[in-house]
């Protein structure tokens, strides 16, 4: 948002306010539910780890 606004350098004082919208705005639930969707590692709903499993019971 700074750089659109033409700001390229930043003051210490105006670092953390800055760092901190900029951290809340990129790591929310929805960026990381589409992260691990995308990279195939993990699932986010555990149903679906379970169904993959593949589970056979033996007596």
């Amino acid at each position: 948002n700074l750089a659109r606004q033409r700001v390229y350098y930043i003051n210490k004082e105006g670092f953390l306010p800055a760092f901190k919208n900029a951290f809340f705005n990129v790591f929310i639930y929805k960026n990381y539910k589409k992260a691990f969707k995308a990279s195939r590692l993990v699932p986010i709903n555990t149903q679906v780890v379970l169904n993959r499993l593949n589970i056979q019971l033996r007596t």
